[in-house]
């Protein structure tokens, strides 16, 4: 019985990757749905308005509660406790939940959720699992957070009792509950694909972190899918039964699956995946370790579900389309390649920028990094940044939006990062640019035949993808 049939379910702060996801499934599932949010950005914003969900600013909110009289509130975790929205919530007389705990009461009855959890790689992982379990027939249920090629959509959700897979991310649910949202998704599977800190601005330490991360695996019924090439996930071995324990690996061979580089072919990078005695070779278009270890994870799934490695699967690696803004080719101006990629930590930027070095040999690779999250808006990671663009032949840093939020002396410096790398360099090759305007002219100025160019962003970059795109072919 659907019981969402009918029902008008209002989003508050919609244009969030996984509030866009839930707000489809209502909606392919009958009810009538309506959002309100401060600002929209693609992609997010292109598929609401695709799908015809009516998308409001957030001072409508007070005049939809009164008129359109919703019958559910989902709110994101972007909205802020303290707000007049966030109290008229709570004083109200409408039921509301959070993304996740809705997810938890209304969508995972009879389904096996895999939830696909850890500091890098996971929206990617998930769009993996996703699309070749589509392209194989398993039909699976999935939430994105982010626009897959395949299927244009970042939720499906199918009557069927098969696999629901969904995104565990470790930040907080909701102004109302500050415990991860993966704690909600009753996992059958977890993957694990790193620990590190981040999130700065909800957690003090790795530790309090890492705690999350070994309820998660404690509250996972089957299996833990556990990547073995970050020093704080072997961490949790000793927290986890060897019977529930999976482990894979791109440097480590003793995993029980050990995944190997075996170079490139044309646009295909080749691997081979060793497990049980057995090998198993594969082509991907995907490039770089990063996307090497989110292949490991899904073979782990597919052996561990007793999934047959025949040719029709290993076909199915080959023709995978990803997902948007994830090593995403926008086109070219001057006849260098413009790429999109999401990586917004700087373990990520430095595992994107490698892989574009691997890639690309020959070619210059210019970073252009947009610091939109919390995190990147304080210091905590300005070291580490301004080491892994010391390694890009150049580097472009959009201005902090957050910096107001956070006092003087916490606050994440361009300048700075700036000033370093060019002091030790013979030309200026790093710069700051406070309008975004400027940001796209040096692009446009800048890429050439022998180079490329990765804008780094996980936000609409005050429109940076809008404006760069009438220049590009």
């Amino acid at each position: 019985m659907n019981i969402l049939k009918g029902k008008k379910i209002l989003f508050v702060r919609i244009c969030g990757t996984g509030m866009s996801s839930l707000a489809l499934i209502c909606q392919n599932m009958g009810a009538e749905v309506s959002g309100v949010d401060m600002a929209y950005y693609p992609p997010v914003s292109v598929k609401l308005k695709e799908e015809g969900i009516p998308c409001h600013p957030m001072e409508k909110f007070n005049c939809l509660i009164e008129k359109w009289k919703p019958d559910i509130l989902i709110t994101g975790n972007a909205l802020n406790g303290k707000s007049e929205e966030a109290a008229a919530i709570v004083s109200g007389n409408i039921p509301y939940y959070s993304m996740p705990s809705f997810i938890e009461e209304f969508l995972l009855e009879n389904k096996k959720s895999i939830v696909i959890a850890g500091t890098h790689g996971k929206t990617t992982t998930t769009t993996m699992f996703s699309e070749l379990l589509t392209s194989i027939g398993e039909n699976p249920s999935y939430m994105i957070g982010g626009i897959p090629e395949f299927s244009g959509t970042n939720a499906a959700y199918t009557g069927n009792d098969g696999y629901f897979i969904i995104e565990g991310d470790e930040y907080d649910t909701a102004f109302f509950d500050k415990g991860p949202k993966f704690f909600h998704y009753r996992p059958d599977i977890s993957v694990i694909t790193s620990i590190e800190f981040d999130h700065a601005d909800i957690y003090d330490d790795l530790d309090k972190i890492f705690d999350n991360f070994r309820k998660l695996s404690e509250i996972t019924e089957k299996k833990i899918i556990l990547c073995k090439d970050y020093e704080n996930n072997r961490k949790l071995y000793s927290f986890i039964p060897q019977e529930k324990l999976l482990t894979y690996s791109i440097s480590d061979n003793s995993a029980d699956i050990f995944i190997e580089n075996n170079g490139r072919e044309g646009v295909f990078m080749k691997f081979s995946a060793h497990m049980s005695g057995k090998t198993h070779d594969f082509k991907t278009p995907f490039f770089g370790n990063q996307n090497l270890m989110n292949l490991g994870a899904l073979i782990s799934f597919l052996y561990l579900e007793g999934f047959e490695f025949n040719q029709t699967l290993k076909n199915s690696f080959e023709t995978m389309k990803g997902i948007k803004r994830r090593q995403e080719c926008l086109g070219t101006i001057n006849g260098g390649y413009i790429y999109s990629d999401f990586a917004h930590h700087p373990t990520a930027a430095e595992l994107t920028l490698n892989s574009f070095r691997d890639f690309f040999p020959g070619k210059e690779i210019y970073i252009v990094f947009d610091p939109a999250t919390n995190s990147n808006n304080l210091n905590i990671f300005e070291q580490k940044y301004t080491e892994v663009f010391f390694n890009a032949d150049k580097v472009v840093i959009g201005h902090p939006p957050k910096l107001e939020k956070f006092p003087k002396e916490q606050r994440f410096s361009p300048d700075r990062v700036v000033r370093t790398i060019n002091i030790h360099s013979d030309v200026p090759r790093a710069f700051y640019y406070e309008d975004v305007e400027d940001v796209v002219l040096w692009v446009k100025e800048n890429s050439n035949e022998n180079s490329v160019t990765v804008v780094m962003s996980n936000s609409g970059f005050n429109d940076f993808f809008t404006k760069i795109s009438k220049y590009l072919k």
